[in-house]
């Protein structure tokens, strides 16, 4: 049977704020996939890290931005975030890993990288036991 890990944060007052319990794995586990659901839907897309042992888990990516006076572009920046499409309530996200699998005694933890104007967001790791059909 699968595992899910929920992380809640009901208000945002800033970003990098950390979300809601950490876990620690009793077990080795794979990972399937994270899902994001905010009760009030971000005016900008919102973004999330999930960490392992503080690392995120997620593949670097490069970020793109423009300056809004110039119209120009910025060279972008690597991020491990995944996002909430602003005006959105909920995504799923069968996201680049950057592991495959979340071993057993790792703290895992989330946590807010830019709320983007939501609210009340929870974010959803799926994870597959390694071991599944064996008894424990």
């Amino acid at each position: 049977m699968n595992k899910f890990l929920v992380f809640h944060y009901h208000e945002t007052i800033g970003n990098q704020a950390h979300m809601a319990p950490a876990y620690y794995m009793d077990a080795d586990y794979e990972l399937v996939a994270a899902r994001i659901y905010a009760a009030n839907a971000p005016l900008r897309d919102a973004k999330f890290d999930i960490l392992k042992d503080g690392v995120s888990i997620f593949s670097n990516r490069t970020t793109r931005a423009w300056n809004k006076v110039t119209g120009v572009e910025i060279t972008g920046v690597d991020a491990t975030d995944i996002q909430l499409t602003a005006g959105q309530n909920s995504e799923e996200l069968l996201m680049d890993f950057n592991t495959s699998m979340i071993e057993e005694s790792s703290w895992v933890s989330a946590m807010v990288v830019d709320a983007g104007g939501g609210k009340n967001f929870s974010v959803q790791l799926e994870l597959k036991p390694m071991s599944e059909g064996e008894d424990d």
